[in-house]
């Protein structure tokens, strides 16, 4: 696999300055979808926060969340693989086949070399987005049944949202519905594998996904003179060859994913089981939070929090006041709305020393984020 193009100013992958704006109203968007969003965030947080509402509600979110997931990521590699998509589509026809033997011999190489390019591809964008040490199998030397169905990952970014970009990346290039399971084989490497199927039916009309305004914003950012990614940004550490970023800052793994897929899995959940699921994912995010930020010191100024949210994406923090019992701060252009409620009262009380708190949160007339936590 080609080491992937770096700015030689900075060092951060061209991948990402060519495709992420950093924008002055706390979002950062894609440069080919204005309207769709990204953030950079701390990844330990994903599965545990799911893993955390899952004890607290007593129901298991995986298959929700995987599904909505899937659906945005299918959505994306179509788009970038279309050339190969055709030419599989092209070779297969209407048959629907799972073994390279299966194909005319005369054009097997062919489409074990365009799933060869899918997968390197694919591969090396999750690598610079964070998602882990992701190589091919051994099917690729077995040869019959199509290798790219199964991958092993190293330190993933997320087990839950690894297994649903896989499966969505061989529904992309095989046009067809597939589902997916993955196992532990030792500590912190997981083998995925898919196969064809359907989607779970229950969901088919669920999971809508949820459509962000922007207002304008009034950030500025030190950025790099060369590709313009922010410093804060740049300051971080890529291991591209074990797909890993770490914030030096604080010592925590990054990634970059669509908020989205969290955001609209939370909603459906507080459709269909009631109040008690926000308040359930906040403190699911706020223990968590507690849990790793322990160590650090948390009582900065506003402004700190204000650079802090914008460098993730999470939105524009516009009013900020906080006392040693109170405090209030109002986010513009919020995403992950409900995991930023837990973090911002995790991170309160870990700056006064505070065992617990008490937390309200809700959408103005605008639609900011307005979150109120007393000690």
């Amino acid at each position: 696999m080609a080491k992937p193009k770096a700015c030689s100013a900075c060092g951060v992958p061209t991948l990402i300055s060519g495709i992420f704006n950093w924008n002055d109203n706390g979002t950062i968007s894609i440069s080919y979808s204005p309207g769709a969003r990204m953030v950079f965030y701390e990844s330990g947080n994903i599965d545990n926060v799911f893993r955390g509402v899952e004890k607290l509600i007593g129901l298991p979110i995986e298959h929700i969340v995987m599904e909505r997931k899937r659906r945005d990521t299918r959505r994306f590699m179509e788009r970038v693989f279309s050339k190969e998509i055709e030419t599989l589509s092209s070779i297969l026809g209407e048959e629907k086949v799972d073994k390279v033997s299966s194909i005319d011999p005369s054009r097997r190489k062919e489409v074990l070399e365009l799933g060869e390019t899918v997968n390197a591809r694919a591969t090396g964008i999750g690598m610079v987005y964070g998602y882990g040490h992701i190589r091919f199998s051994e099917l690729w030397e077995l040869w019959d049944t199509f290798p790219w169905r199964t991958q092993i990952i190293r330190n993933p970014y997320s087990v839950i949202f690894f297994c649903a970009d896989m499966l969505a990346t061989v529904e992309a290039f095989e046009q067809r519905d597939m589902r997916v399971k993955y196992e532990m084989v030792a500590d912190d490497v997981c083998l995925l594998s898919v196969h064809p199927g359907e989607h779970p039916i229950g969901l088919r009309e669920r999971l809508k996904k949820r459509r962000y305004s922007f207002k304008g914003g009034d950030i500025s950012y030190e950025r790099c003179p060369s590709c313009g990614v922010p410093l804060s940004v740049a300051r971080c550490t890529w291991s591209l060859e074990e797909g890993t970023i770490i914030d030096p800052d604080t010592g925590r793994r990054m990634a970059f994913f669509d908020p989205s897929a969290m955001d609209a899995v939370f909603d459906d959940l507080e459709e269909e089981l009631g109040e008690s699921v926000p308040e359930a994912i906040v403190e699911a995010q706020r223990l968590y939070g507690k849990a790793s930020m322990s160590m650090e010191n948390w009582r900065r100024s506003g402004y700190d929090f204000k650079s802090w949210a914008a460098m993730r994406g999470l939105g524009n923090i516009t009013a900020f006041k906080a006392h040693e019992k109170h405090l209030t701060l109002t986010l513009e252009n919020p995403s992950m709305d409900l995991a930023m409620v837990g973090m911002a009262q995790a991170l309160y009380e870990l700056a006064w020393g505070a065992e617990s708190s008490k937390c309200e949160w809700h959408h103005n007339d605008h639609g900011d984020l307005v979150i109120d936590i007393r000690l």
